[in-house]
């Protein structure tokens, strides 16, 4: 599958908005008790929306044509906020790529998420050991993960615009 690797800007905040909160929606949402549900509804549309903010997020999008079907962003230099692929193209290397783009372009050695329920197979997948066990803030689910750069560089044979 071909897609392109594009910087987030603000004229794609209706539609990261609309992709993060199908996919929570859809598989981060039924994992969540009714308190863990309301936490994150209430966190996720104010959180996508700094995403635009350069001072606070760095942000890549992956488009094919003019639809954005995934994006990754990131704070902090190293911490992975938000990582959403359209559902219907999980399973094609979309988030992969973008975790790739994320580590080339934030240089750090480090990188750090708090995986949801929903995400911890991929994350392990892609190189991401678990730091502690499943945490709860406000009834949202996580494990902290790291993925040690080092031990998992990235493959930069990759273009993007």
């Amino acid at each position: 599958m071909e897609f392109i690797l594009e910087k987030v800007t603000s004229k794609d905040l209706d539609a990261i908005l609309k992709l993060g909160e199908t996919v929570n929606e859809e598989h981060v949402v039924p994992l969540l008790d009714a308190e863990g549900q309301q936490a994150i509804r209430s966190a996720l549309k104010s959180d996508i929306e700094q995403v635009i903010d350069t001072k606070v997020y760095s942000a890549v999008k992956a488009v094919i044509g003019n639809e954005i079907i995934g994006y990754i962003a990131w704070r902090q230099g190293n911490y992975i906020g938000q990582l959403y692929v359209k559902t219907e193209y999980h399973g094609f290397g979309v988030a992969k790529r973008l975790v790739e783009e994320m580590k080339n372009r934030c240089g750090e050695r480090l990188i750090r998420v708090k995986a949801s329920i929903y995400a911890l197979g991929f994350y392990g997948r892609v190189g991401f050991k678990p730091v502690s066990e499943e945490l709860s803030i406000n009834g949202i689910r996580y494990v902290p993960m790291e993925l040690n750069v080092d031990l998992y560089p990235s493959n930069k044979t990759h273009r993007d615009r």
